[in-house]
């Protein structure tokens, strides 16, 4: 089996209001994100779904006609591609899942998955006054979330503070709570 074809099928969703991500400088207007398809010559299709995979097209050469089962292959590929490019992780994610077809297997279970769920928690993306993200958290904890993570000013140490406290009074106790202090590491602190 080879990898005959690599398409990328790039959607926009609009943004309305704009959604003040606390990990970019300007509100967001859209969401740019590319669904990948590999198709194989023995009609094995993988789906994949992420970042745009902008300027992936001078790269694809690498990949076609190659065993889509070779998964180590393509992950050192893209390991390489990514050190000149951008990170291509939605083809990887495709390939994945024509491995999983081929297999008859669901992609979780490749990873070794055996568990019939999996936890999941909220997470936050802006960043907002203590009362309103105390709300906010409120409202998730009645949804049946037990856990959530709530995103924090990197440069305001004592509004992380007022803020996880409010949470933490407004949810109670039994509610694991997550910090993210949001692109404090130093290279992103401009």
């Amino acid at each position: 089996m080879k990898i005959a074809d690599i398409q990328l099928l790039p959607g926009t969703l609009p943004l309305d209001p704009p959604f003040d991500a606390a990990w970019d400088p300007v509100p967001r207007t859209r969401f740019d994100a590319t669904v990948v398809k590999v198709v194989t010559d023995e009609g094995v299709v993988g789906y994949g779904s992420g970042d745009t995979m902008a300027g992936f097209e001078p790269y694809a050469e690498l990949f076609l006609g190659q065993d889509p089962m070779a998964i180590s292959r393509h992950v050192r590929a893209l390991e390489t591609v990514a050190f000149h490019a951008g990170r291509y992780w939605p083809l990887e994610i495709a390939l994945w899942d024509v491995i999983g077809k081929v297999l008859g297997v669901p992609v979780a279970t490749l990873f070794g998955g055996a568990a019939d769920a999996i936890p999941a928690y909220a997470s936050t993306g802006r960043i907002l006054p203590a009362d309103q993200r105390a709300e906010v958290m409120a409202g998730i904890r009645g949804q049946g979330f037990r856990a959530a993570k709530i995103r924090l000013a990197a440069d305001d140490f004592a509004g992380g503070i007022a803020t996880m406290r409010a949470v933490r009074e407004a949810v109670g106790p039994e509610m694991t709570l997550m910090a993210d202090l949001n692109q404090a590491w130093p290279a992103d602190r401009r």
